[in-house]
């Protein structure tokens, strides 16, 4: 393969592994990338074949043994976002959206100047105006009594 042809078609190999990275999200297609353009590099330089492959598959596996487990350990340790979801909690709401009557019928409740996706404790219904005390959160719902 002559100098122009390797580069591009080691380029296009690199270019097909970002893309394989963005879809699969595996943190592994990338570091080939980072291969395929050593072996673009080697290409472009005069290498042969066999010294491309070479460049590629060193370059690939130094790069994924050197950074891939640095790098998870710091992506792993990004801050938990902390809510203040739990303090409403034992607040008084008032329900915008009835509650109807059965196992799993959700309405909604404002709590403050916020929109709750709400149940009742019990399965009985709760009509729009009424007065509620949240008595627990579950998922994104809060679990409400009337008052």
């Amino acid at each position: 393969m002559s100098g122009g042809t390797a580069v591009a078609v080691w380029l296009l190999v690199a270019v097909l592994l970002v893309v394989a990275e963005l879809l699969t999200l595996a943190f592994v297609a990338l570091y080939f990338a980072v291969g395929a353009v050593g072996a673009a590099i080697a290409g472009g330089l005069g290498a042969n074949v066999g010294i491309q492959l070479a460049v590629f598959g060193i370059v690939s596996l130094a790069s994924l043994f050197l950074t891939r487990s640095p790098l998870r350990r710091a992506l792993s340790r990004t801050p938990t976002v902390v809510s203040n979801a739990p303090t409403v909690v034992g607040k008084r709401a008032v329900v915008t959206r009835p509650i109807l009557e059965g196992p799993g019928q959700r309405g909604q409740v404002r709590v403050g100047t916020e929109e709750w996706s709400a149940r009742g404790e019990s399965e009985n219904a709760i009509v729009e105006g009424t007065t509620v005390e949240v008595v627990a959160i579950d998922g994104v719902s809060l679990i409400v009594r009337p008052v």
